[in-house]
């Protein structure tokens, strides 16, 4: 019998802890570019700092749309298999649509965390 990937509490907390980490390295990014004037060359009208946040904030929202990804591929893999452990089939599709939800809520608290560089310079 083929049993379906398994979704672990590691791949479940992948995005809340890619989320925590875009946070800490944003922010302290920032205050090295405001105490120590850390990428303040200006390049295409912003400042490296603020360019080099953006591509962490997009490489973090990426990483995140992939678990997302791994976890949907999980989850229709449940879909079509064998339903013979009903309990278990419950509890690992439970856990998925966890993933799922936690990886959007993730990629929102990135999204909010990151907002500021769109409204305000680096060192406002």
């Amino acid at each position: 019998m083929n049993r379906p990937p398994r979704i672990t509490l590691t791949r479940m907390s992948v995005p809340y802890a890619l989320w925590a980490l875009h946070f800490v390295a944003l922010y302290s990014l920032q205050g090295l570019a405001c105490a120590q004037q850390l990428w303040r060359d200006r390049v295409g009208g912003l400042e490296l700092m603020t360019w080099v946040l953006w591509a962490l904030t997009a490489l973090v929202l990426a990483a995140i749309a992939f678990e997302a990804r791994r976890a949907w591929q999980i989850r229709r893999a449940l879909t079509v298999s064998d339903q013979t452990g009903r309990a278990d089939h419950e509890r690992r599709h439970f856990l998925v649509t966890l993933t799922l939800l936690g990886a959007a809520v993730s990629a929102l608290g990135v999204v909010f965390t990151a907002s500021p560089l769109a409204m305000l310079p680096t060192c406002a």
